[in-house]
């Protein structure tokens, strides 16, 4: 709810500036809106570069799942996130040649990537093109917002707003084995956007930012270089992983990919945001002074898939914090572990250990069944002295799917997420595993587990019905909370864990259901979610209800 200030008796008869700001606003939202019924109609697609990534809401990433999901193995692309559209063809192709996989989705794929064939580029001349979207989300929230997860319970003023624009606008710039792409993007609401890196433009309630801008240049037949702006995901599904998300802002990184017939190699040097370590709200020193870190996230990762059936993936990713902004070379290097390398006595502040992540995952697939098991490994206790009284810091996942013989494409899906209560924390906030106060790893943050049983159904290619019940459970500690806590000294403590200022554990029974027209370049879903929670936000307090319905437009012009 918004309070306007009332304005001073001698321009009692003006509309505030707020009501101006958003009358103008609206009349900008409905003039970009009919502008988009006008054009939709006549949207052609265009060759894409086959460097060119795949943005993270793209429909198309819906129907690589469902087709994983009704036992389509053939359709997996990549454990790594976001896509190339190169990679995205060769999958589309041997789905095609599967009769386990649902043709109507195949179909879907196949009528909007494998017409692209880019022979344009064979020439080395190069082309620029030029596009955009435009999204829009309406918002009605029931009490309070839970939406993202790792934010808790909260008031409906700090949730989505009832009405909510996004504009993006992106140049392509291609040769044969280069891509260059810049995108501006433009936010009504910066409130809970989490993907945003800017402040908001002057008084306004919105922001511009850029986001994916990257070059990406294929070296030889299997190495590609990839340098700019980006998300990442790390195993997992979709934006969710327990290693390394796509639910914060995207990172400015330096990316070389390795890609051969049963390996994949990854290695990521990221700068994300600098935390100024304050005494006032840090667990500093007597007597210390505010001082800048600056922090890089470094990472490399092996997935190997010794049979169509089985997907082995190991690695490792480091957060450095340093009160320079040198680059340490032996952590840049993809052939050594970081376990090995952080011991190093000539390291800087080699006294402090840095936030080390090992990370490992297993996915099975066997008729209309598949299995995914993914680890991580913040910090284990091998020293019986040290379980006495270290927690150890570690989250798991388990995914299972199965396919449903119904005369539409249909599964079911069962999983379990579990982030114990330290994990991803450190004693000071300039090591936590955060990026602009966003989690680096699951939606969940520290401290919280989910169970989920669902399914979902596909009447068509371009149409997706799910829905699903889980139980969720929040523990007292946050990703952005400060002061710093660790693991030290809490050996034994229940979970989820609790504290004076949140002396409760909050649990929580939810449901969704959701409708999804997927057909490119128009996509349209609703979706309405309603969580029953006992404690919320931590507290005594008596069980509430919460209720959320999101209705989300999406254009998009030659996007990617």
């Amino acid at each position: 709810m918004y309070r306007e200030t009332p304005a001073p008796p001698n321009v009692a008869a003006r509309p505030s500036r707020c009501a101006e700001r958003r009358s103008s606003a609206r009349r900008v939202l409905a003039s970009c809106l009919f502008g988009v019924a006008l054009i939709a109609p006549f949207a052609p697609i265009a060759a894409q570069h086959p460097l060119v990534s795949l943005p993270f809401d793209d429909p198309a990433y819906q129907i690589f799942e469902g087709l994983l999901r009704g036992g389509c193995q053939p359709a997996r692309v990549s454990a790594y996130r976001p896509y190339l559209l190169r990679d995205i063809r060769v999958a589309v192709r041997r789905a095609e040649s599967d009769s386990s996989c649902a043709p109507v989705l195949v179909a879907a794929l196949h009528d909007r990537f494998t017409r692209d064939t880019f022979d344009i580029f064979s020439d080395n001349e190069g082309l620029l093109t030029a596009g955009g979207a435009l999204t829009v989300r309406a918002t009605q929230l029931s009490n309070g917002e839970f939406r993202p997860l790792w934010r808790g319970i909260r008031p409906k003023e700090l949730g989505d707003p009832p009405v909510a624009g996004v504009a993006q606008g992106r140049v392509t710039w291609g040769s044969k084995n280069v891509v260059a792409v810049a995108e501006g993007v433009g936010y009504t609401h910066r409130r809970n956007e989490p993907a945003l890196h800017q402040r908001a433009v002057r008084s306004t309630s919105g922001a511009v930012d850029f986001g994916e801008s990257y070059l990406n240049a294929q070296l030889g037949r299997w190495l590609t270089f990839s340098f700019g702006r980006a998300n990442e995901a790390w195993l997992g599904e979709g934006r969710e992983s327990l290693v390394l998300s796509a639910w914060g802002p995207s990172l400015d990184r330096i990316e070389l990919t390795g890609r051969w017939r049963r390996v994949e190699a990854r290695a990521l040097l990221a700068t994300i945001s600098s935390v100024e370590l304050n005494p006032a709200v840090d667990s500093l020193p007597v007597g210390a002074v505010a001082r800048r870190f600056y922090r890089q996230l470094i990472g490399h990762a092996l997935t190997v898939r010794p049979t169509s059936a089985v997907e082995v993936s190991l690695g490792e990713t480091i957060l450095l914090s340093r009160g320079t902004q040198t680059l340490e070379l032996a952590y840049m290097n993809p052939f050594m572990a970081y376990v090995v390398t952080q011991n190093d006595t000539s390291r800087y502040n080699a006294t402090q250990d840095d936030n080390l992540q090992v990370f490992g995952g297993v996915r099975l697939h066997s008729g209309g069944s598949a299995l995914q098991a993914d680890l991580l490994i913040d910090d284990v206790q091998i020293d019986p002295k040290d379980r006495k009284t270290v927690q150890d810091q570690l989250a798991w996942s388990l995914r299972g799917t199965q396919s449903i013989p119904l005369i539409i494409p249909a599964s079911a899906v069962a999983e379990y997420r579990h982030v114990n209560s330290y994990t991803y924390l450190r004693n000071f906030y300039a090591t936590a595993y955060q990026n602009y106060d966003a989690p680096l790893g699951s939606e969940l943050g520290p401290d919280a587990d989910l169970w989920r049983l669902g399914g979902e159904l596909w009447p068509s290619g371009t149409m997706q019905l799910t829905g699903g019940v889980s139980g969720w459970r929040q523990g007292a500690q946050r990703i952005d909370q400060r002061f710093g806590r660790n693991s030290n000294g809490h050996a034994g403590q229940p979970y989820p864990s609790v504290t004076p200022d949140r002396p409760f554990a909050q649990r929580a029974i939810l449901a969704d259901a959701a409708a999804s027209y997927l057909k490119y370049p128009v996509t349209l879903t609703a979706r309405l979610e309603a969580a029953r929670v006992k404690n919320p936000n931590n507290q005594l307090s008596a069980t509430a209800s919460y209720v959320r319905l999101q209705l989300t437009g999406r254009y998009a012009y030659r996007l990617p």
